[in-house]
């Protein structure tokens, strides 16, 4: 065995390094430690000379831990090397789990999504459950008229609801809905106590008679009566002939009469008799009729469209005449308002001791636009006239300050609808309009 000084990686000697080489023969050993050179014995694995023998000629690297020993003066270095497995974390690796986390996350998004969804989502009954969706109402009857507590104009629209109970199942209810014409607000809707109305769903039509005596007649046979006070629409057909044997059978026929303030009536034995209201008076006869007529009324002041003139004359024109009758005298008195004036297709809207509003056509073309006009009941003249337009006039009330015009466009307004209303001095002061579903 020879000593050889430890030398750095560079090949140079220093202190208190050493190495052994083991040669085969003694005599080579001399020989030979003149011809080898000084090196240093490094690992072969990663090359680091720190070491340490564990037993002859044999040493482990304290670098790489790798085993290795000499052979055949330094010849040959074999090495043996044993991977030392790492130190195993409690912990898995972070990367490991990040798909998982994100997975986990997207889930949990999914399901609160799907459950505020739920949560906000409108309830739905089962396809048997009985459902409370309505079909539109569909009005059949409408009025305008004056409240006579309020002095405001009110609008009536009497229609059918039909209520879907499932199961192929429907209910119908007839309503009277009140609203304030001065600015659409619902005033009441209240469902009608008439089952033939329900069955029905027959049209109204309405008569003033007096502001607070207003008369509606529907399927021919059924009368009601407008409280103007309360907004209520009360079927009178039993009590309003009560006091009246004639007919206890029942009412068979009902019709206003429009050339006097009274209704003609049919009993259900066919027999035809004449009802005053204003005066709660029932007559058989027409010759009763006409002096119930002449004694109730002592005096008479309207106005109407016809002509003075000789019935055969073959240039007759529409004059608005004045007629005042006066029972005393026996006078019936008759007076052009507006002489010289002409008329196309002219309509009386609305009159009474101090008020006259007519509608008329602008020319003589057919269906033109209309003009609304209030006329001075002294002197004829054009108080103001409305911007013509083309609709359907039904109802008028005159209210405290002014009039409430009924009206209905045509197609080429998809039929709107609504009532107008128009301050005494001929301004409008609201257009309560519906679209044409409404």
């Amino acid at each position: 065995m020879i000593i050889i000084k430890r030398v750095n990686l560079l090949g140079v000697a220093t202190l208190h390094d050493f190495i052994y080489a083991k040669q085969k023969s003694p005599t080579k050993c001399l020989a030979n430690q003149m011809s080898k050179d000084i090196k240093a014995i490094q690992c072969p694995k990663c090359g680091s000379t720190s070491k340490q023998e564990i037993k002859p000629d044999f040493y482990q690297c304290q670098n790489c831990q790798t085993e290795y020993f000499l052979d055949s003066d330094d010849t040959h270095v074999y090495h043996h090397h044993e991977r030392v497995p790492p130190v195993q974390s409690s912990a898995p690796p972070g990367s490991t789990k990040l798909p998982v986390y994100i997975l986990i996350g997207a889930v949990a998004f999914i399901a609160v999504v799907y459950f505020i969804t739920m949560l906000f989502q409108p309830k739905r009954s089962s396809y048997n459950a009985i459902s409370t969706y309505k079909i539109p109402r569909s009005y059949r009857s409408s009025f305008v008229y004056t409240n006579t507590a309020t002095g405001e104009p009110v609008y009536l629209r009497l229609g059918t609801d039909y209520i879907d109970k499932g199961n192929n199942q429907s209910e119908k209810e007839y309503h009277a809905q009140f609203n304030n014409a001065l600015n659409g607000k619902l005033i009441a809707d209240r469902i009608v106590d008439n089952d033939d109305q329900n069955q029905n769903d027959c049209s109204l039509t309405f008569k003033t008679y007096a502001p607070d005596m207003i008369y509606a007649i529907g399927c021919n046979s059924q009368i009601s009566k407008l409280d103007t006070r309360n907004n209520k629409l009360i079927n009178v057909t039993k009590s309003i002939f009560k006091d009246y044997p004639q007919l206890s059978s029942g009412v068979a026929r009902l019709d206003f009469d429009y050339d006097k303030a009274m209704i003609n009536v049919m009993n259900n034995e066919g027999e035809s008799y004449h009802y005053f209201p204003a005066i709660n008076k029932l007559v058989k006869s027409d010759a009763e009729a006409n002096a119930v007529w002449k004694k109730a009324y002592n005096a008479k002041h309207y106005f109407e469209f016809g002509y003075m003139g000789d019935y055969f004359d073959h240039h007759k024109v529409n004059q608005l005449i004045e007629i005042k009758y006066f029972k005393e005298a026996g006078q019936l008195l008759k007076r052009d308002l507006t002489p010289g004036r002409k008329y196309f297709s002219p309509v009386i809207l609305y009159q009474d001791e101090k008020n006259l509003l007519i509608v008329v056509n602008t020319t003589a073309a057919p269906e033109p636009p209309l003009s609304i006009q209030r006329i001075d009941v002294q002197t004829g003249k054009i108080l103001w006239a409305l911007p013509p337009d083309k609709y359907y006039l039904s109802s008028v009330a005159k209210y405290k300050q002014g009039f409430a015009i009924e009206y209905r466009k045509g197609e080429e307004a998809d039929y709107v609808h609504g009532v107008m209303v128009v301050s005494d001095a001929g301004k409008l002061v609201y257009n309560y309009q519906l679209s044409r579903t409404e």
